[in-house]
């Protein structure tokens, strides 16, 4: 059990942490060209800055969730079986997934968030912390972020049209290698590969986009299709559907 007024900054600092990525995050609207309209005076009087729209990428989201969780999974265990002060570093941690797994259920369909299952998981998730048992709550954030990231990738399995398998060129890519652009399949791939992605192509690789800006249509925790701007930094995954736009992604 934590001393608690000690514990308080700690875990106050991890949802500020969670606030500030959250006020960082910003999608741009990805523009299309077009010509200018007319300026008038009344248009320039009339017209107010937009602040650019946030826009939650499910997947994207869900995976860095995971990540964190692991990295408080390996504090947490090594401040129980090694060096108990590495456990202090977990709760800023924890109380960062505490933060995401809120706006998890706040971006999930009206029915999962009154899923026995999800009844199941703030009980098992507020008791873990309310108790000080940090190793536990690092488990149940695995289990919370992991089950809905494979719930998605499930999902997204679905949409795919298999009456192309049989096609040859189902299962190929452009990899680009010294400029040029070569047809491979995809057990040719290396990690560290560039592959190109173009409107209409479904994403076989998972990956970190490099170069370009496209729009991908995968599935989300609303329980539909939504289309995700991706820009360089974004992360891309196998079996969503390229929708528009030019993608050059580095293979992880």
């Amino acid at each position: 059990m934590f001393h608690i007024p000690f514990f308080i900054p700690l875990f106050v600092s991890g949802v500020v942490g969670a606030l500030w990525r959250d006020h960082r995050q910003v999608t741009p609207f990805l523009q299309t060209i077009s010509l200018p309209a007319p300026v008038t005076e009344s248009a320039i009087a009339s017209s107010t800055p937009k602040k650019p729209d946030k826009l939650f990428d499910d997947m994207s989201e869900l995976h860095h969730y995971q990540r964190v969780s692991w990295y408080a999974l390996a504090f947490s265990a090594s401040g129980w079986w090694l060096f108990p002060p590495a456990i202090l570093i977990s709760i800023p941690l924890l109380s960062y997934s505490t933060y995401n797994f809120v706006k998890t259920l706040h971006q999930s369909d009206a029915t999962s968030r009154i899923s026995p299952m999800t009844a199941f998981e703030i009980v098992a998730v507020a008791g873990t912390l309310v108790t000080g048992r940090p190793l536990m709550a690092s488990l149940m954030f695995l289990f919370v972020f992991g089950t809905r990231n494979l719930l998605l990738q499930t999902k997204n399995l679905t949409q795919i049209d298999f009456s192309h398998m049989m096609d040859s060129s189902f299962s190929k890519v452009w990899r680009v290698q010294e400029g040029v652009e070569i047809e491979v399949t995809l057990g040719e791939l290396q990690p560290g590969d560039i592959v190109v992605i173009r409107s209409g192509d479904l994403v076989l690789v998972e990956g970190t986009v490099i170069e370009g800006l496209g729009v991908i249509r995968q599935c989300s925790l609303q329980k539909t299709m939504k289309s995700v701007p991706k820009r360089p930094g974004d992360r891309v995954f196998a079996l969503t559907q390229m929708e528009s736009g030019c993608l050059y992604v580095q293979r992880n």
